[in-house]
């Protein structure tokens, strides 16, 4: 098995010279494996098809379930959805940062996107713009609140991974159907 090299603490992260680092990762089409405020997720950036795809791989992700997007602001949903009604708008507000997961419409189709409440994150998304951002974990298998339970093969496929120190919640996000003008819970998180 090969060594996991590329793993660093959210502190070490945060260091400018890191930070700048897992940047240019993400902003040149690779994967990371990072922790947001619910669980840890794998993601890339959004501009990267072949590395959205990648995580499908991965994960061993089943192709029909779409990988949600992280945003870093609810004003920054206008550049994936366009215009929103004011009670979307109420709900971003409200609930953003935080572990709910909204499905809008997004130019004839639907789009999931979330702003995590989580200072690593927050500041990478501001810097990378959306990320396609998935639990990280094999499909199928709880998903991953502590460092140490993200499956090695994973770990050993991305690009940079980063450790928090301490345990996420580990449920993951609630899931609400907003398309329809009605909200319909999807999933309780």
């Amino acid at each position: 098995m090969k060594k996991i090299d590329n793993v660093l603490t959210v502190k070490e992260a945060l260091k400018k010279q890191n930070f700048d680092r897992i940047v240019e990762i993400v902003k040149s089409g690779g994967i990371i494996v990072f922790p947001t405020d619910t669980v840890y997720g794998i993601g890339a950036s959004v501009k990267f098809p072949k590395s959205v795809d990648k995580i499908y791989s991965i994960k061993k992700r089943p192709r029909k379930k779409p990988i949600p997007i992280l945003i870093s602001s609810w004003r920054d949903s206008s550049h994936i959805v366009g215009r929103v009604t004011q009670r979307v708008r109420t709900l971003m507000k409200e609930y953003w940062p935080g572990p709910v997961t909204l499905i809008l419409s997004a130019r004839a189709r639907t789009v999931a996107l979330r702003v995590p409440n989580h200072k690593f994150a927050l500041k990478l998304l501001a810097q990378t713009g959306p990320m396609a951002v998935t639990s990280a974990n094999i499909s199928g298998k709880p998903a991953p609140s502590g460092f140490q339970a993200i499956d090695a093969g994973i770990l050993q496929k991305v690009d940079m991974a980063v450790k928090d120190e301490k345990t996420l919640k580990g449920v993951p996000s609630t899931i609400l159907d907003v398309t329809t003008g009605e909200i319909n819970v999807v999933r309780e998180g």
